[in-house]
């Protein structure tokens, strides 16, 4: 019975070519602008994950329990103490360290800088300079000076620690390479200090909410004028397959919980803390609407033409239902010529949509002349290709399609053999 089904509905679609063709290039336009929308909104998922979590958040962040609660405004209160054997602790799981790809450690507060007769408010982020380079990466973003070093400046017969600056925050403080600069913080203990920096570079990444609020100096120098000992704020973990962060959290967390001197500390992913990440969730789902109200404008088409063929073929439908043919056999015949123009379209457009996606997943577009970014994102944007994206547009092109058969499809079904014969 199927097969007769198939038989028809193919007979059918060879009918009028034509017709057909329109059919499904109007779902193929639809399915791959769904496909090429897809492949940009992932790519730039995919940067954002990228970096915010080497930016602010690691895939990974162990921190105390209460600075976690204030992660908005850190506190150099509700510190990590003997950091290393923290770190070394979790390492010696060997299932666990296996999935990590590098381990630093943090140390992030606010400053007041004063140069000349400016003053402004600045986040410090202080690392270990070697492994910021496979994070911060800001030495690859340095316009002027150089980046950090493990040595300290000399100006004349004074000694200062180096920073590197954000072009804009530079430029709001007037600071170049080599000016010095000095700032007030208030300390472990609570005292009050004014230490001075010497400015090694300038850095510009294009995001506004580094190069206009940020400068970075040595994790060693942070220790030593906050005066922590070698207590740090955050532990940062980069893992090799960042999708394993929720399920790495928690068999973190479970082995801390094992420790009582370790049951002030907390391990949370890069999902939890990271505002972006919100942010792209209410984003894709705007998107998902997009993708659904595209692929049913593009498959509207299918309705006024399985109408077309309904209205065409009353005398055969007619004859079948004489023949003993149901209401859901119809339905289910109309249905199905419409599904499968649905999935030919389809199918065409997502290989459409996916060989445009290549060449922009190789060289991306730039997009800094649209100025700095207020999210964490690279210039260049690289479409990804995801197969199961890909394979979900083709789902939703065939599903659509057989939604606006139903329609007129139930039209022919309700129709009366004897109304059906005698319209011809």
């Amino acid at each position: 019975m199927i097969k007769k089904f198939f038989d028809i509905v193919f007979r059918n679609i060879k009918r009028n070519k034509r017709r057909t063709l329109l059919a499904v290039i109007s779902v193929s336009l639809a399915v791959m602008f769904v496909v090429i929308l897809q492949g940009l909104v992932d790519g730039m998922v995919e940067n954002i994950i990228k970096n915010s979590t080497k930016n602010e958040t690691g895939h990974i962040r162990i921190t105390s329990k209460e600075y976690l609660r204030n992660i908005q405004s850190p506190s150099l209160q509700h510190l990590i103490y003997n950091p290393q054997e923290v770190i070394n602790y979790i390492l010696s799981d060997k299932n666990l360290s296996k999935q990590i790809k590098l381990v630093t450690e943090r140390i992030k507060f606010f400053v007041i800088l004063r140069y000349q007769n400016f003053n402004k408010t600045a986040l410090c982020i202080a690392g270990d300079i070697e492994k910021e380079k496979e994070l911060l990466m800001l030495n690859k973003s340095i316009i002027e000076g150089e980046y950090l070093t493990k040595k300290s400046a000399k100006k004349g017969n004074r000694v200062y620690r180096e920073v590197i600056i954000g072009e804009k925050l530079a430029k709001i403080m007037n600071l170049k390479v080599g000016d010095t600069f000095s700032l007030m913080l208030q300390r472990v203990d609570f005292s009050i200090k004014i230490p001075s920096f010497y400015v090694r570079g300038i850095f510009k990444t294009g995001l506004n909410m580094l190069d206009e609020n940020v400068f970075m100096m040595n994790i060693e120098d942070a220790k030593d004028l906050l005066n922590t000992d070698d207590a740090i704020c955050e532990i940062l973990l980069m893992l090799k397959k960042y999708h394993k962060a929720e399920e790495l959290t928690e068999h973190i967390n479970q082995l801390l919980s094992k420790k009582k001197e370790y049951e002030y500390l907390i391990a949370s992913d890069w999902k939890e803390t990271s505002g972006f990440v919100k942010m792209i969730n209410q984003a894709v789902g705007i998107y998902d609407f997009l993708y659904i109200a595209v692929t049913f404008l593009g498959s509207f088409i299918i309705t006024n033409i399985i109408l077309m063929i309904v209205l065409e073929r009353r005398r055969e439908i007619g004859i079948l239902k004489s023949m003993g043919f149901k209401k859901f056999h119809i339905l289910f015949l109309f249905t199905l010529e419409g599904t499968i123009l649905g999935t030919i379209g389809s199918i065409f457009g997502a290989i459409l949509g996916t060989i445009i996606n290549i060449p922009l997943s190789i060289y991306g577009i730039d997009f800094s002349s649209m100025g700095s970014m207020n999210y964490p994102m690279d210039n260049v944007i690289r479409w990804s290709i995801n197969l199961t994206s890909i394979l979900l547009a083709v789902i939703l092109g065939v599903v659509v399609s057989s939604i606006m058969s139903i329609l007129p499809s139930r039209y022919a079904a309700k129709m009366k053999p004897v109304d059906a014969l005698k319209t011809f």
